[in-house]
């Protein structure tokens, strides 16, 4: 059929004007990645769910595509008092919900089809967990109260449209009573305040909250604000901590010390009104400190009427020493600072030589030695890395069921091997702990080492409403928003994270990167200027190296390439592993040629690959690979042909081609993605 005829068609089809919404369920690749049976019965609760909305208010399922599904209602106003009932219906952060309204081509199947559809469709991408998106061709078509919670969320122009929309938000409205359904409880535990004379026993306060936070994380049926979020509440703040972090109820207390005498004051207040649910005091001596934090937590568990079973490990005693060694290791291995980690791992060594049958000490030590090793090269089986892993399986030899051991052996795997082995482990971590959001971070790093950086977000948005304010959340939150274009949302969410956390690497990392990406050199080159407090574990050599990639970029793009090669020259001629970074730099600046064959050259002669020519922040070895989907500055490396037989290489493509979960980019190259993978294992092959 010739093109004209099949508009001649397409017109002859009916056509009427209809408001078209569209729903899928948040998180739905992250949710089929750690339970399938689960995500399959969510599925299947929301069609029941929307079965009922489309009978109450006269609509219809025209459209279902996996946890997908499109619908249709005579007006505007009844598609966004159907949208309101559903988030009533269903746990509202677990939809995605967008409408539009306008004329539509109705298929012989009953199918409907056409721009308002497609517009339907992209307003749902685009919308947060729990939101309604709507079209201004819906604002301007309801009336009245419904019409007064319709708030203006700005301009967007939608993917794969060149029309910029504005778009607005359906305020929440409380569920009518008689559907109305009691919203999960939200907890949040605050830094216990040191009450002891000696001002340096803070560690143990916080040591003994956030104690009770892992205690608690290990019961799916609890949702606790992770440590990195409610620990910036000390003092005065902690009266805002409800507000802020969205919890229901706020567990507070206080510990004091003297000597081998202990006091812990706690409370449960319910943050609607105040009141305090219950409270206790426990005096005993130092030794049973982690005996108190399990009772602590079964108590609050109780006041909350959720039934869970408390940790095997919390009936066993630990010795007081070894107890206060821990708190203080993790105290200083939760910075994240490279310069502290040995001092974390002589603490945790300290410890064990008193407890050796105390699981989370060894879990955190395998975690520490993760990091400690080195950056630009696999040390699998030195004796290094052979303690970091017996370190891991030690800790699921007294405990099974110790999920940081799990995330510890993926960190462990070499860089550029065993990707679905990383994953797995963290997915065995969560069926752990499904409430910890370093797990849901974890997981998010290896899809983002991959190339599947849309579940990657998925699992972001997980670690996000668990601990909305935490500086890895949001600092590789942003990385993954600036890798998939979305740079100016990227900066504004890692500058707020820089105001809360001046003195997190990681952090200040991300900022200079997200700045470099968003072409604001001169504010990325202040970061590095000797002004700024040097952040820890940052050294001149790092320095240098960050500024002389600005140095490159601000360059036209003719002398941009020019030093690029001078670069790629450089690296190939000095010693030591071949900085991926330096070449996906080059790669994105018109070398991409050059860049693919200094890479191979390595490859050939057995050079090892690292990360970044710095040390990194905040990152271990194994995490590699996602430098080959970070933002570049420029055309990204995986748009060439050459990048099939890199990736097998680098056993990425025999991990698509197994698990047929595909990265993101083979969607978006400008050739057959799958069928360059294919070609390139199999030319590989002996």
């Amino acid at each position: 059929m010739k093109d004209g005829d099949a508009v001649a068609d397409e017109e002859t089809r009916p056509k009427k004007l209809t408001a078209v919404m569209s729903i899928d369920i948040a998180g739905y690749s992250a949710m089929t990645e750690i339970d399938e049976a689960d995500a399959a019965k969510a599925v299947v609760r929301l069609r029941a769910a929307l079965d009922e909305i489309a009978l109450k208010f006269s609509g219809r399922i025209f459209n279902t595509a996996g946890d997908g599904f499109m619908l249709e209602f005579a007006s505007a106003a009844g598609a966004l008092m159907a949208a309101e009932h559903l988030c009533n219906a269903v746990e509202r952060a677990s939809v995605r919900v967008g409408v539009h309204v306008g004329d539509v081509l109705v298929a012989a199947n009953g199918d409907l089809l056409g721009h308002t559809v497609n517009v339907a469709a992209r307003l749902q991408q685009i919308a947060q967990p729990g939101v309604v998106v709507v079209s201004h061709d819906v604002c301007r078509a309801v009336r009245g109260k419904l019409a007064q919670r319709l708030h203006a969320a700005g301009s967007v122009q939608l993917d794969k449209m060149g029309e910029t929309l504005d778009i607005f938000t359906l305020e929440a409205m409380a569920a009518l009573k008689a559907r109305a359904r009691r919203a999960e409880p939200v907890l949040a535990v605050l830094p216990f305040d040191n009450d002891s004379d000696d001002a340096g026993m803070e560690y143990f306060s916080d040591g003994v909250a956030d104690e009770i936070i892992l205690t608690l994380m290990r019961q799916s049926s609890l949702r606790v604000i992770g440590r990195t979020s409610a620990f910036q509440f000390r003092g005065e703040k902690k009266t805002d901590a409800a507000a802020v972090l969205k919890a229901s109820h706020v567990l507070d207390g206080a510990v004091r010390r003297q000597g081998e005498k202990l006091r812990v004051n706690t409370q449960l207040i319910e943050a609607r009104d105040g009141v305090v649910l219950w409270s206790a005091r426990y005096d005993g001596e130092a030794a049973k400190a982690f005996e108190l934090q399990d009772s602590i937590a079964a108590e609050v568990g109780a006041a909350l009427k959720h039934a869970f079973t408390r940790s095997e490990r919390g009936a066993q005693p630990i010795d007081a020493a070894a107890y206060d060694l821990y708190l203080r290791a993790r105290y200083i291995w939760l910075s994240l600072c490279d310069a502290d980690e040995l001092q974390a791992e002589t603490l945790l060594m300290r410890c064990l030589a008193l407890a050796p049958d105390f699981a989370p000490a060894w879990a955190a030590l395998a975690s520490v030695r993760a990091f400690l090793l080195p950056r630009d090269h696999d040390i699998i089986g030195q004796p290094m890395h052979a303690a970091a892993v017996e370190a891991a399986e030690t800790a699921l030899e007294i405990d099974p069921d110790c999920a940081a051991a799990f995330a510890a052996l993926s960190l462990l795997k070499p860089a550029f091997a065993e990707h679905e082995e990383k994953l797995r482990l963290v997915r065995e971590a969560l069926r752990r702990t499904p409430n910890d959001p370093s797990l849901h971070v974890a997981r998010a790093a290896w899809l983002y080492s991959v190339g599947r950086l849309r579940e990657a977000s998925a699992a972001m948005e997980v670690s996000r409403r668990l601990d909305p304010l935490g500086p890895a959340v949001e600092s590789l939150r942003a990385s993954l928003l600036s890798a998939r274009g979305a740079v100016d949302t990227a900066l504004d969410i890692v500058s707020n994270a820089w105001v809360r956390w001046p003195d997190s690497a990681f952090t200040w990392y991300t900022m200079w990167e997200t700045l470099v990406f968003a072409g604001r050199y001169d504010e990325a080159e202040a970061l590095t200027q000797g002004d700024t407090p040097p952040r820890p574990a940052v050294e001149a050599k790092d320095i240098h190296a960050l500024r002389a990639y600005v140095a490159i970029l601000r360059r036209p793009e003719r002398g941009r390439r020019a030093a690029c090669d001078a670069l790629l020259a450089e690296l190939a001629a000095a010693p030591g592993a071949l900085p991926i970074s330096s070449c996906m730099i080059a790669a994105g600046s018109g070398c991409v040629e050059r860049a693919f064959d200094l890479i191979d050259t390595a490859l050939d002669r057995g050079r090892p690959l690292r990360p970044d020519p710095h040390d990194g922040f905040g990152t271990a070895r194994a995490q590699a690979g996602l430098q080959f989907f970070v933002n570049n500055c420029g055309e990204p490396i995986w748009r060439h042909p050459r990048f099939a037989r890199l990736s097998a290489r680098l056993g990425l493509a025999q991990y698509w081609l197994s698990t047929r979960k595909w990265p993101d980019c083979a969607e978006q190259a400008p050739y057959d993605f799958k069928v360059a993978c294919a070609d390139a294992v199999e030319a590989l092959s002996p």
